[in-house]
């Protein structure tokens, strides 16, 4: 594959992202490489139906003054988090050291109009972007629609621009799809305006990458929000989700990946998929938990890029919406918002809103925002720290982190843990494939049962060690007791 991109492109920076980012499977298909003005890559969906980059035979690269591998968030040229984010807030913020910079940390929801009950969670993201647009901040909102799949390309969502205030309310809820932004980015440079983008941290990562090299689309992308992120999924989970209720593969034509449900809690939200199904439209909805392989942990159709990703708040973003798992707010089946804000303007907006009663917030604190997100920033530092030293090992190249390559901080329970995740996610695209070639979901389920088996007795084996513990520690305080009686 080398090679005959080689004869195509001669160009060191191409050949190098192909043969580090590319091919060690470290490419999330955001895009960035190919809105590069001139770039002879582009995006399109591999035989797992992840986006990644591929060299476009028909361009013809003028592209000399610009640089592909500085605007990959997955490249070793490009700047981290914590370098973009000091150019960008260091002024005006407090630094925390799993959040980032932030001005302000709330929890709260939209209490006006129905944002919240059309939103994944509190409704929060939208508001902002709503506002942003109805304030005169900015002229259109980039963020995620569904779209109908065509022949040609299957995808049910893409990047849009909205202009108005229904089309962004239209673009709510949480969409766990690949998409990528190489055509939005042509937008922009075509419409010109002010806008605000909604992505991902590693998608908003590589817009302040892109936006340091292009001064068109620096002066033109006023707001970046960030959303939190467990891991990008490929279109087969969607399709894995439908197949259950009913759709099979080819014929899914839309989803609601957090459709909610009266009465559960907030992370008990259910899924609805609509299709073809014996030749009749249908909509089925279903609880997620009754759904196979819809447990985040066991990272079914991850790409294996997020496995290699230290942001989980999206740091380079100007404001941060993610779920607020915290006990005291996810028994609401409404949903509920953290919200981290880096830029004074959408500060200031909250706040009045806050006073006018349109938002119902509390203010929490930088460990409570990350407390909320526990098991997200385990994966992606000290578990990240581990399978980073399993790649050196190996003699692999990897993208350089801010964490650093480590095994000694784990236990044998913790790293096993880690390395069946990584089994999990690859032998999921596996599987799936030869279940859709069998026509069968069951041999899906077959076929990564006795994985996720293993993966559950490691936990079943640390629980008992730590009931064993504080059974030792609570037999020693009372013999301490009866002793000093």
């Amino acid at each position: 594959m080398t090679e005959q991109i080689t004869e195509k492109i001669k160009h060191p920076e191409i050949n190098q992202l192909l043969e580090t980012v590319i091919e060690g499977g470290y490419c999330v298909g955001c895009g960035a490489c190919a809105s590069v003005s001139g770039s002879p890559l582009k995006m399109e969906l591999d035989a797992d139906k992840k986006l990644q980059a591929s060299i476009d035979t028909l361009s013809k690269p003028a592209f000399s003054s610009h640089s592909i591998l500085s605007v990959c968030p997955f490249s070793s040229q490009s700047l981290n988090e914590d370098q973009i984010s000091q150019e960008v807030f260091h002024n005006d913020c407090k630094y925390h050291h799993q959040i980032g910079y932030y001005l302000d940390t709330y929890a709260g929801y939209v209490a006006e109009d129905d944002y919240r009950d059309r939103g994944s969670s509190g409704g929060m993201g939208t508001w902002i972007v709503t506002n942003l647009l109805s304030q005169g901040l900015v002229d259109g909102v980039i963020h995620i629609h569904q779209r109908h799949p065509s022949p040609t390309d299957p995808r049910l969502f893409h990047y849009q621009i909205s202009t108005t205030i229904e089309q962004v309310r239209n673009g709510a809820k949480s969409r766990y799809y690949p998409v990528e932004m190489s055509e939005v980015m042509q937008l922009i440079r075509e419409q010109p305006g002010r806008y605000a983008i909604v992505g991902i941290p590693c998608f908003i990562k590589a817009v302040r990458l892109l936006m340091r090299q292009d001064q068109l689309l620096a002066e033109r992308i006023r707001f970046c929000v960030g959303l939190i992120c467990g891991h990008l999924k490929s279109m087969r989970f969607a399709e894995m989700l439908a197949w259950q209720c009913g759709i099979e593969p080819g014929n899914l034509l839309a989803i609601d990946f957090r459709k909610k449900l009266p009465d559960a809690n907030a992370n008990r939200y259910g899924v609805e998929v609509t299709g073809l199904q014996a030749g009749k439209m249908v909509t089925h909805v279903s609880p997620v938990y009754d759904l196979y392989g819809t447990d985040w942990g066991l990272g079914f159709f991850k790409y294996k890029a997020c496995d290699y990703c230290d942001d989980v708040v999206a740091e380079t973003a100007d404001v941060t919406v993610g779920d607020a798992w915290l006990p005291q707010y996810v028994k609401d089946s409404q949903g509920t918002n953290v919200v981290i804000v880096r830029h004074p303007v959408i500060q200031d907006m909250i706040e009045r809103a806050m006073t006018a009663g349109t938002l119902q917030m509390d203010r929490i604190s930088a460990d409570e925002v990350a407390q909320s997100q526990k098991s997200g920033f385990q994966h992606r530092r000290e578990g990240l720290a581990y399978r980073l030293y399993l790649t050196e090992q190996r003699g692999d190249w990897y993208p350089q982190k801010r964490v650093k390559p480590s095994a000694s901080h784990l236990n044998k329970n913790l790293q096993a843990r880690q390395i069946m995740r990584v089994a999990l996610a690859a032998q999921s695209h596996l599987a799936c494939k030869n279940a859709v070639d069998a026509g069968q979901f069951s041999v899906f389920k077959q076929q990564l049962d006795p994985l996720v088996q293993k993966y559950k007795q490691l936990y079943q084996v640390s629980l008992w060690k730590r009931v064993a513990r504080r059974i030792k520690r609570l037999l020693v305080n009372l013999l301490g007791t009866f002793k000093r009686g």
